[in-house]
């Protein structure tokens, strides 16, 4: 028998599909896709994929367990649960920031000369979610998609520093930060400290924190309600960055995340250095 999910026919024979976890999949898809808008029965759900009842109660269990579903106890139909809302909403987030920000990137790495980059907050790392090159010949081996950690590059730190202390404590329990090179801050308390210096100053650095050579500046971006949604930086060898005026460029860089954060709704100036 077969199923069409996502534009694809499903074969319950095919091996590569008959584990547990490939049929839990197909439940939490089919109740996303098809059971809209008043959620799915457990009888839609078995017939539709022809599974035994038993085991579409035990895959749709499991999914309201651990926040992927939610079942209705008065229709008994299951519905998207937080978890997958959550997915969901962070990816369309990731989406609108790249195309709110892709003009004020271009602006930013036309202004200074180096290369910009966009990124969110996954767990303890940072993902690039895009990246505007400079004219300069030696290029960042930065893409979009690749990851890095949060505590040692400046659009790291800047969300970092945009939440409670006792936030990061959580976060970054796992100390002693594993080192990068000889200049990451490995230490947490030492981490919690340049977190309060940023906060002051609106903005981030990395002086060969993350990659030996290049000195990065980043400053966080917010949403509509306050709450850190990326970061924006800029990158450079580090003899470049010290040959210019690094508080300039820091301020560039908090303008930019400024005017984005208020194409995304927020109405707050939380970028005011603190003098």
């Amino acid at each position: 028998m077969a199923t069409t999910l996502a534009g694809k026919n499903v074969d319950h024979q095919d091996l590569g599909l008959s584990s547990t976890l490939a049929r839990g999949l197909m439940v939490l898809e089919f109740v996303a896709t098809q059971g809209l808008p008043k959620g799915s029965t457990l009888q839609e759900i078995s017939k539709t994929l022809g599974i035994p009842r038993s085991n579409a109660y035990r895959y749709a269990t499991t999914l309201c367990e651990d926040g992927w579903l939610k079942k209705d106890n008065e229709s008994s139909r299951y519905l998207v649960g937080w978890k997958t809302l959550q997915i969901a909403g962070a990816s369309l987030q990731a989406l609108d920031l790249r195309n709110v920000a892709r003009l004020c990137l271009e602006s930013l790495a036309k202004e200074t000369g180096f290369t910009v980059h966009l990124a969110i907050l996954t767990g303890t790392s940072i993902m690039y979610i895009d990246k505007v090159e400079s004219d300069s010949p030696i290029q960042m081996r930065s893409r979009p998609g690749m990851t890095a950690p949060c505590y040692c590059t400046s659009i790291g730190k800047a969300m970092l520093a945009s939440m409670e202390p006792s936030t990061v404590r959580k976060l970054l329990h796992h100390e002693p930060l594993p080192p990068r090179t000889r200049n990451t801050i490995t230490n947490l308390e030492d981490l919690l400290g340049n977190l309060a210096l940023i906060k002051r100053q609106g903005y981030a650095l990395d002086c060969e924190e993350n990659e030996e050579g290049i000195g990065c500046i980043g400053a966080v971006i917010l949403n509509y309600d306050d709450k850190m949604a990326g970061g924006v930086s800029i990158s450079a060898l580090i003899d470049q960055l010290n040959n210019n005026d690094i508080d300039a460029l820091g301020r560039k860089v908090m303008q930019v995340a400024r005017d984005i954060s208020q194409s995304m709704g927020c109405h707050h100036n939380h970028w005011q250095k603190e003098e």
